[in-house]
């Protein structure tokens, strides 16, 4: 029984963490599926793989013959600003053409914009052992995408284990018990 005192200690801070990242951020309105605030949330988050993520580049996928799934990965993309810490390093974001993305060489992870099939990003994330990222819960629960971040009206994040077994991608113990997975 003792032993699981580190773990709760851990994910104590895992908590503080996450709540400094929604406190210590502006609120500032987007029109993007995931906020600023979101945005954060991921560099925290990634921070907690295991092993955590270095900094790098975060594609952004859209569909290219959607003017809306653009204009949200643009303004996910300008969610990062200069960039977003990690526990690894910086992480900058890069809107990509789903239909270019390749099999995601050269990104440390993916986050699906509006109108994209997830099938994208998962693939990648598949080939390259990184998550995939979405707001959209369903294409989380239909196991297109590893992980939903929502900090509006509560934070909620939402984890699908078997899609993250099949890219390899694991979480912290104490992570995993802040989380939601299906």
């Amino acid at each position: 029984m003792l032993s699981a005192f580190p773990v709760l200690r851990q994910a104590s801070l895992v908590g503080l963490a996450l709540s400094s990242a929604l406190l210590l951020q502006p609120s500032a309105a987007s029109a993007a599926s995931l906020s600023t605030k979101d945005v954060r949330i991921v560099g925290v988050v990634l921070g907690f793989l295991d092993p955590p993520s270095p900094g790098g580049n975060i594609a952004v996928i859209y569909s290219g013959s959607s003017a809306a799934s653009k204009a949200d990965a643009d303004a996910i993309v300008a969610s990062f600003g200069d960039g977003v810490s990690s526990k690894g390093g910086s992480m900058q974001a890069k809107a990509v053409d789903a239909a270019s993305l390749g099999d995601g060489t050269g990104y440390i992870g993916i986050i699906v914009a509006a109108g994209v099939d997830g099938n994208a990003g998962i693939t990648a994330a598949k080939a390259h052992h990184i998550p995939c990222i979405t707001a959209s819960l369903a294409t989380v629960q239909g196991g297109q995408c590893i992980m939903t971040v929502q900090s509006d009206p509560k934070l909620q994040i939402t984890v699908n284990h078997d899609a993250a077994s099949a890219a390899g991608v694991v979480f912290s113990p104490a992570f995993r018990m802040l989380i939601h997975e299906i």
